[in-house]
């Protein structure tokens, strides 16, 4: 019984590598129709026109993305969680710790922190910092937008409240969206306005062009950037900025205006993470088809830099999408250590298969080794049953002529039927073959040795009692049968 509980350990091993192999090589595809919601933000920036160029490029691979405009990422963000949305571009930088429904598909490029002032006041700000800005208000951007709450912080580390007593310290705060913004007279804007977006920027351009706007520069990123160590251990609350997602970064010279060179000079500033978000809820499979479409489409061209699956190894903010896990996994590009990464993976798969028709072929020839053998065995264990019924006869008080005549036919017969399998191919094995003909040998020489001390006898007892020898042997070995086949 432990045999054959080992055969069945083997096979079983043997499948379980074999659908193991089959489960990592298995096909992965982007769904045939798929339908999502997507948000990016106010209509009118910079965001919900990627989120478009994305729903178009998607739609070719049988994606739909419906996208509708919110107030900010704030506000997305919100919507991810209770299933509003499907997807969303959102501003990095946001605290995460309450949001544990969210994903994270992958990062993007950087957005920079834009700060325009009325052009008079560029000077002041140049020699007096941003303590200048005060009654003629200041636009942080409408309550549940991401740049509200960068902005405020900014302004909170320059040493600026909203609400703070201190004498020069305090500002108007002003919460008017892209269209508000655009639809103002020059009297009736602030005299300040910040947003973040990609570049260029849509409501800055349409700020300096209009109104002769200026970029202020916010050189102290990094400083900011290095009180995340305050809030190490420290739980973040709600709509306040996690300062480890926060880089210092640059708006090149004539982004916006090459005649009135605006900015004249690269402008230093603080700059977040764009994000594409999810549900966690979005089948993995759709997911690595929109990673498909942005590392791989027109879409990615259209980014500086272009988009690439690089962006999958940095920190990320929120979890990533165990979709994002699987697209990184099969597309690690083949350089350096990445190279013997994806070999090991080959070399783990290959040597899957290998183990698993090893046990295979393994467990195939002990069956098949089995099989002869039982079949053997049956022919030996009948010869075995032989040599002891001859046994028995040899402890006997008195041979019994016939039983031993009966058992040497019953031998011969065995051996005739198993030599005549082996040749017809019935029965396999050189060298069961071989051990049972010795057996059988051994079984006949000692048949013979007492069928001729019995013969011994039979000539003694004829001499004493002057019989014919023949006539004794004729009569003792009449209860032999003249045919007898063993039973199969």
């Amino acid at each position: 019984m432990r045999r054959y509980a080992k055969d069945l350990l083997l096979l079983g091993i043997a499948i379980g590598l074999l659908l193991l192999s089959v489960y990592w090589l298995r096909p992965t595809g982007t769904p045939k129709h798929s339908t999502l919601k997507m948000t990016a933000g106010d209509a009118s920036g910079l965001r919900h026109k990627l989120a478009l160029d994305l729903a178009k490029e998607a739609a070719r691979l049988g994606i739909v993305i419906n996208v509708q405009p919110t107030i900010g990422s704030e506000a997305a963000l919100e919507g991810l969680t209770n299933g509003e949305f499907d997807l969303a571009f959102v501003q990095g930088g946001l605290a995460t710790e309450h949001l544990p429904q969210i994903r994270q598909l992958t990062a993007m490029h950087i957005e920079p922190l834009h700060l325009l002032v009325r052009a008079e006041l560029c000077e002041r700000i140049a020699k007096s910092g941003l303590r200048v800005l005060g009654d003629g208000g200041v636009n942080l951007g409408p309550v549940g937008s991401g740049t509200q709450v960068l902005a405020s912080e900014v302004l909170k580390f320059a040493g600026l409240g909203a609400e703070s007593k201190v004498e020069g310290s305090s500002f108007r705060a002003v919460s008017l969206n892209y269209r508000e913004l655009m639809e103002k007279s020059t009297s009736e804007l602030p005299d300040a306005i910040f947003t973040v977006s990609s570049l260029p920027s849509p409501l800055a351009d349409f700020l300096i062009e209009s109104y002769g706007y200026r970029l202020v520069p916010l050189p102290f990123g990094e400083a900011l950037s290095l009180e995340a160590f305050l809030q190490l251990g420290v739980p973040l609350e709600t709509g306040s900025i996690d300062k480890r997602h926060l880089f210092e970064t640059r708006i090149p010279a004539f982004t916006y205006s090459v005649n009135r060179a605006e900015p004249p000079q690269p402008i230093v500033t603080i700059g977040t993470r764009l994000l594409l978000a999810a549900n966690e809820r979005v089948p993995n499979d759709v997911v690595q088809g929109l990673l498909d479409v942005l590392y791989n489409s027109n879409f990615a061209l259209a980014e500086r830099p272009p988009l690439d699956a690089t962006l999958l190894d940095l920190p990320s903010e929120f979890p990533l999408h165990a979709g994002s896990v699987l697209y990184r996994t099969r597309n690690k590009p083949l350089i350096a250590g990445d190279a013997i990464d994806y070999w090991e993976k080959v070399l783990a798969i290959t040597a899957t298969l290998a183990g698993g028709t090893f046990f295979i072929v393994q467990w195939y020839l002990r069956w098949s080794r089995r099989k002869r053998e039982t079949s053997f065995a049956n022919y030996m264990e009948r010869v075995i049953a032989i040599e002891s019924a001859a046994m028995q006869a040899e402890l006997s008080a008195k041979l019994d002529l016939g039983q031993l005549i009966r058992l040497q036919r019953e031998l011969a017969d065995l051996k005739s039927e198993a030599v005549r399998k082996f040749a017809n191919g019935e029965l396999e094995g050189e060298g069961l073959i071989q051990g049972f003909l010795a057996l059988v040998n051994d079984a006949r020489n000692q048949l013979t040795r007492l069928i001729l001390h019995q013969r011994d006898n039979i000539e003694e007892q004829a001499s004493v009692q002057h019989l014919d020898a023949d006539s004794i042997w004729i009569s003792q070995a009449k209860s032999s049968p003249l045919k007898s086949k063993p039973t199969e």
